[in-house]
């Protein structure tokens, strides 16, 4: 087991490397949330800033929204979830998270486990990696 050896992590580095693990797609759902915010404070913000401001301003934050959306909906597909999970560093920066894909995946999931681009996504067992190559050619 490590040691931490005296060595002392500051606040400043522990909040750094939280903001480090936030997906995109979380980057982008805390983005919709603050859209929604915006959209759904018009009484306020016209006290603030005036009504033809507000207009403009809840008219951005509503298109933003619309955008933002569809962008959840394709980074939310299975390919992309596995492909950030597989990418997921350890305190060492070395890949804490190994994907292990059965035989009855898919023909996306399949290419993503036999990818050699992705060596932290593979078959469960070396029949099941010959499988994936099968599936996948099928694609």
């Amino acid at each position: 087991m490590p040691r931490n050896f005296g060595v002392v992590r500051s606040e400043r580095d522990s909040k750094m490397s939280t903001l480090k693990n936030i997906t995109p797609l979380q980057w982008l759902g805390i983005l919709l949330v603050i859209n929604g915010a915006m959209i759904g404070s018009t009484a306020q913000l016209t006290d603030l800033f005036g009504p033809n401001v507000v207009k403009i301003i809840v008219a951005v934050c509503s298109l933003g929204n619309s955008i933002g959306g569809g962008l959840v909906t394709f980074l939310s597909g299975q390919g992309s979830l596995v492909k950030t999970v597989a990418a997921m560093t350890g305190e060492d920066g070395k890949p804490a998270v190994r994907v292990g894909i059965n035989a009855n995946a898919g023909s996306n999931l399949a290419a993503i486990a036999v990818d050699p681009a992705q060596p932290n996504v593979g078959g469960t067992s070396a029949g099941v990696q010959e499988a994936l190559k099968v599936i996948a050619k099928g694609a």
